[in-house]
């Protein structure tokens, strides 16, 4: 007579749907943002395993640019400082260059559209990057939410006295490679290798905006 072998406990599957953020319809916008910053910060592997494979990008670009700009506010109120510091500060510079009196406001206004530039930019870098190797196996918006939710939470390590400008470049990257680790089975040396081919399609990018932009403003400047 053989024993009964008692029951196994179903093991419940890995529930898709994270990160936390974008389910702050169901528990909150404070609670699910101050979740999503300690999920990335503490748990990022676990975090990135559970996240939405197909979604829109519009929850982490809000989130990344949330942070950001708050982060660049911060350390400015803080420190007494102002955004003109990070222009150059010899007069007869600043006089060639014919900057409007209330360019420390404008910086301030064009802040939050430069981080949503580099967050597009860098995460179309790296999803052109990962197609020429034959590693994209998702749309564009996988990548872009992978690199806004690492960017958007490192960002707040800025505000950690001396080194948190260091800390947060680190954890970026670290953020970024656990992504990548998690959703895409991304080894180190992969994933070096895809960040450098990204840097220099980003390099590009930029600089054929720069120059897009340059003939857009002679052109009307020759209209007016």
């Amino acid at each position: 007579m053989s024993m009964e072998q008692p029951e196994q406990p179903q093991l419940s599957p890995l529930i898709i749907d994270g990160p936390p953020w974008e389910k702050k319809h169901e528990v909150g916008f404070f609670v699910a943002f101050i979740e999503t910053i300690k999920a990335f910060l503490i748990r990022p592997a676990n975090t990135y395993s559970v996240m939405r494979r197909n979604a829109s990008i519009g929850d982490a670009l809000v989130y990344t640019v949330a942070i950001q700009v708050f982060t660049f506010l911060w350390m400015f109120a803080v420190t007494d400082a102002s955004p003109e510091m990070l222009l150059p500060q010899n007069p007869e510079l600043r006089g060639m260059l014919d900057l409007p009196e209330n360019i420390s406001q404008i910086m301030i206004l064009i802040y939050p559209f430069s981080v949503i530039l580099l967050q597009f930019v860098s995460a179309f870098a790296v999803h052109l990057a990962l197609s020429w190797r034959n590693l994209q196996v998702y749309d564009f918006s996988m990548i872009f939410r992978i690199f806004a939710y690492a960017a958007g939470t490192a960002s707040l390590l800025l505000l950690v006295p001396l080194i948190g400008g260091a800390l947060s470049l680190m954890t970026t990257i670290y953020l970024s490679y656990v992504g990548l680790r998690t959703i895409y089975a991304m080894q180190a040396g992969s994933f070096a290798i895809t960040m450098l081919l990204g840097l220099v399609i980003a390099l590009g990018l930029y600089i054929l905006i720069v120059f897009g932009v340059t003939i857009l403003l002679l052109f009307l400047s020759l209209l007016i």
